[in-house]
């Protein structure tokens, strides 16, 4: 039976002199799903831009290189002709290599804050999604079980790594409160089961040190209550002695 392959073409242009760079331009497509593709320009792991499947319009990625280039006004163009060549191309490559089994590599995930975390202080968690292929992965969130509001959550597109497998990263923006447990759950076509991850804000450190620093004075103060009215008990012996 014919599958439905995605296709990933990806042209490579080292820097002559030293071979220490990597320019990528990626391009990768579904047949059967009109949209679910992607046409970026990457540089050094970096993705520059990416064209949007949809209105072909190319979107910035990194706010440093954006303020001191333009995009070509012809990616529109560009972006179109090879999404649309790689769905051309799927079933005529799939016939040529007797429709090879598709490669599934299962993904790995790490969840963490964006910034130190402290009750009640806006924060962004970050769920990081890497080595997965095909690109496609479905990432959820759940606040103490519950479904987050979908506007609090962005979403990268997929990068390539250099082993033609692929990352993602998902983020939600939060605010940290006592007892609150968030998770962050992966569905692809590898796994027979999500792949979930959970994340809790520690005890505070912080209150700790401050309770640990009160006790400590506590003690200290009691102590010398203790030496003091010793040494006045003494004194006041020596004084009624004849």
């Amino acid at each position: 039976m014919e599958r439905n392959l995605l296709l990933a073409l990806l042209i490579c242009f080292p820097k002559a002199s030293q071979g220490k760079h990597l320019l990528r331009f990626l391009t990768f497509c579904d047949r059967d799903v009109e949209g679910n593709g992607q046409y970026d320009i990457e540089y050094d792991g970096d993705q520059l831009l990416y064209v949007d499947p949809f209105t072909y319009t190319a979107v910035q990625r990194l706010p440093e290189f954006a303020e001191q280039w333009t995009p070509d006004p012809g990616l529109d163009k560009d972006a179109y002709v090879s999404l649309g060549t790689c769905r051309y191309n799927i079933p005529r490559a799939a016939k040529g290599e007797n429709y090879p089994p598709e490669v599934r590599v299962t993904p790995s995930s790490l969840m963490f804050p964006k910034q130190h975390t402290e009750l009640g202080v806006p924060n962004t968690l970050i769920c990081f999604v890497n080595d997965l292929h095909p690109p496609v992965v479905e990432i959820t969130w759940t606040r103490n079980g519950q479904p987050v509001d979908e506007g609090e959550v962005s979403q990268t597109q997929y990068y390539s790594n250099s082993d033609f497998s692929f990352r993602i990263s998902s983020y939600l923006d939060f605010t940290p409160q006592e007892g609150d447990i968030y998770s962050c759950s992966v569905d692809h076509i590898s796994l027979q089961a999500p792949l979930t991850r959970f994340w809790e804000l520690a005890e505070n450190t912080d209150h700790q040190a401050v309770e640990t620093s009160v006790c400590v004075c506590g003690v200290i103060l009691g102590l010398i209550g203790v030496v003091t009215g010793l040494w006045l008990i003494v004194k006041s012996n020596k004084s009624h002695r004849p």
